[in-house]
C-alpha cells in the first residue's frame, strides 16, 4: 500500500525518539534488545493504520503519531512474550532468531515490559485532558479479557475445541489490539460515541480476520514467507480457524468479517479517503492469504458469527 510506504520513515523516526532505552550504564543489553526487537525492518502496517484511523476521527498528527508508536510497542511486546519457550516456543520472528534466543529469556521479558510500560506513557501524552478513557481502553485491551486472556485461551485450548465461542476468545490476543489501534485516536481527541464505536467495530472485524488469515498462513506457508516459525498451531495441538473450518472455510470466514467491517466504516463516515485506504488494507489482507478467492459453502463458520 502506498500510504503505508509513505508514512514509514516518519513512523521509524518517531519510534526511535520514543524507544524506552535505559540511561543506566549496566543496562546496555536491554537497550540492544529493544533495538533488535523494534527495528527488524518491515512495512509498519499497524502504525500506519493507527495513523489513518486517528486522522479519520479528527486527531492531530502529533496525537496520531504517539498512538502509532504505542501500538507498535504493544504489538512488539506481545510478540516477544508469545515467542518464549513457555508460550509458543518459537525460534524465528520477523525472519530473525527470536529475541529470547539472542538475549536470553530474562532480558527478553524485561524488554517486553519496558515496551508495554512505554505504550501507556505515549497514550497518556496523546490524550486530550486527563486521558482516562484512553488509558482504561488500553488496560482492557492488554488485560485479562483482552490480549492476556486471549493468549491464555490459546495456551489452554486443544485443537478439537473449535467452537465459535472458544475461537472468539482465543482471537482476543489479536482482536483487542486491533480494536484499540482503530479507536485510540477517537478516544484521544474526544470524538463522538458513534464515530468511536464504528472505528472500534472495524478494528474488531479486521483483527479477527487477521487472526483467521494468520491461522491459514501458519498452516500453508513456510517460515521463509511468514517470517516466523511455521505450523505452530499443529505442533502444539492448539485450536485454530483452520482446524475448525478447513483452509477454504477459514478464508471465507475472513472475507465475511472484512465485508462487515468495511460496511460499518462506509455507513458511518461515507466515501472519505481514509475509509478507502482502511478498506483497501483489509482487502489486501484477504488477497495475501487467498481469502479474496474463497468459495462457499465453507465447512462453515456460521453466518451469525459475523452478523
Amino acid at each position: 500500500m502506498k500510504f503505508v510506504a509513505s508514512e514509514r520513515d516518519g513512523v521509524e523516526a518517531a519510534l526511535r525518539r520514543s524507544l524506552p532505552t535505559s540511561t543506566l550504564a549496566p543496562a546496555g543489553r536491554l537497550n540492544e534488545a529493544l533495538e533488535y526487537a523494534v527495528f527488524p525492518g518491515g512495512k509498519r502496517l499497524r502504525p500506519a493504520l493507527a495513523l489513518l484511523a486517528a486522522r479519520l476521527a479528527g486527531a492531530s498528527h502529533a496525537q496520531a503519531l504517539r498512538i502509532a508508536c504505542a501500538v507498535e510497542f504493544l504489538h512488539t511486546s506481545s510478540l516477544i512474550l508469545d515467542d518464549l519457550p513457555s508460550m509458543d516456543d518459537a525460534t524465528v520472528r520477523r525472519r530473525r532468531p527470536a529475541l529470547h534466543l539472542v538475549f536470553g529469556e530474562g532480558v527478553a521479558v524485561l524488554a517486553a515490559v519496558a515496551l508495554l510500560n512505554q505504550s501507556y506513557a505515549l497514550l497518556s501524552e496523546a490524550a486530550r485532558g486527563d486521558g482516562g478513557a484512553l488509558l482504561r481502553a488500553a488496560a482492557r485491551c492488554v488485560g485479562s479479557d483482552g490480549m492476556v486472556g486471549g493468549q491464555v485461551v490459546d495456551l489452554e485450548t486443544r485443537a478439537g475445541a473449535t467452537d465459535e465461542e472458544t475461537l472468539a476468545s482465543r482471537d482476543l490476543k489479536t482482536v483487542a489490539l486491533m480494536r484499540l489501534m482503530m479507536s485510540a485516536g477517537a478516544l484521544a481527541c474526544g470524538a463522538g460515541v458513534e464515530e468511536t464505536s464504528a472505528l472500534a467495530d472495524f478494528g474488531e472485524c479486521f483483527g479477527r480476520a487477521y487472526q483467521v488469515c494468520d491461522d491459514v498462513w501458519d498452516e500453508t506457508r513456510p517460515s521463509e514467507v511468514t517470517g516466523k516459525s511455521a505450523r505452530q498451531d499443529a505442533r502444539h495441538g492448539r485450536a485454530s480457524a483452520v482446524a475448525g473450518f478447513g483452509v477454504e472455510g477459514a478464508r471465507l470466514f475472513a472475507r465475511r468479517l472484512v465485508a462487515r467491517g468495511v460496511a460499518r466504516l462506509h455507513t458511518q463516515f461515507g466515501a472519505r479517503e481514509e475509509v478507502t485506504l482502511l478498506s483497501d488494507a483489509a482487502r489486501y489482507l484477504l488477497e495475501a492469504t487467498g481469502a479474496a478467492r474463497a468459495k462457499g459453502p465453507a465447512r462453515p463458520a456460521r453466518e451469525e458469527a459475523v452478523a
